[in-house]
């Protein structure tokens, strides 16, 4: 009987240290689960509407890593025909990755406002009185989208990344200008101030009912 308590005792034993050392082992692996996520991200995107420019990712501890605020920030100049056009793009929103890891395939909601200080050459330009000449204009145009991306992103420290999508808004078609031309008349010079209607000038990605997006990025996450 003696025996018997002693065997049963010593099973037990085992069992509960086998246990321990289960459990242990899983409450490790789970902390490194977390310390191995990298929640901060900063990087380059090139591409549709960015060009070129800036970008950074915060993964939130909440619904299990899988929420991200984002922000981007581009700027840069274009200069079709006889038009110089100075671009300020601007994206913010959040990031909703599949997986707990804050890295894979996501979908992305957010903001979109492209700002744009577009100048004219050598256009013809009239006045209120109907004089005609040829002058210079300058305009500022915002755009402002919703934008719906999809991507994927991967998971190491140095990351890089893949989106599309598209960005719906008000696209306008025809642009109105007002500038300041010269022009004779009866054998005298005059200034005058006129106006003239332009389309709107052609940008990548750009069409009329929104902004086609597609760029390919990478940086450091921490």
């Amino acid at each position: 009987m003696r025996l018997v308590v002693a065997i049963t005792t010593l099973v037990f034993f085992l069992n509960n240290k086998s246990f321990s050392q289960n459990l242990q082992k899983k409450d490790t692996i789970k902390i490194d689960t977390i310390s191995n996520l990298k929640r901060f991200s900063f990087g380059i995107k090139m591409g549709i509407p960015n060009i070129l420019g800036l970008t950074t990712e915060a993964i939130l501890p909440i619904f299990k890593n899988r929420v991200s605020p984002y922000f981007d920030y581009s700027s840069f100049k274009l200069n079709p025909e006889k038009t110089s056009i100075d671009l300020n793009y601007i994206d913010y929103g959040v990031n909703i990755y599949i997986n707990d890891k804050g890295s894979g395939f996501y979908a992305s909601l957010g903001s979109g406002n492209l700002s744009s200080l577009i100048f004219f050459d050598e256009i013809e330009l009239t006045d209120e009185n109907g004089n005609k000449g040829i002058g210079s204009a300058q305009l500022k145009e915002n755009i402002n989208t919703f934008n719906i991306k999809f991507g994927i992103k991967s998971n190491s420290k140095i990351f890089f990344r893949l989106e599309v999508g598209y960005g719906i808004g008000k696209i306008p078609n025809n642009l109105n200008l007002t500038g300041s031309f010269g022009y004779e008349k009866n054998g005298t010079s005059y200034i005058s101030n006129g106006s003239s209607n332009e389309s709107f000038p052609t940008i990548p990605g750009i069409g009329k009912k929104g902004i086609i997006m597609g760029n390919f990025g990478f940086g450091i996450s921490l």
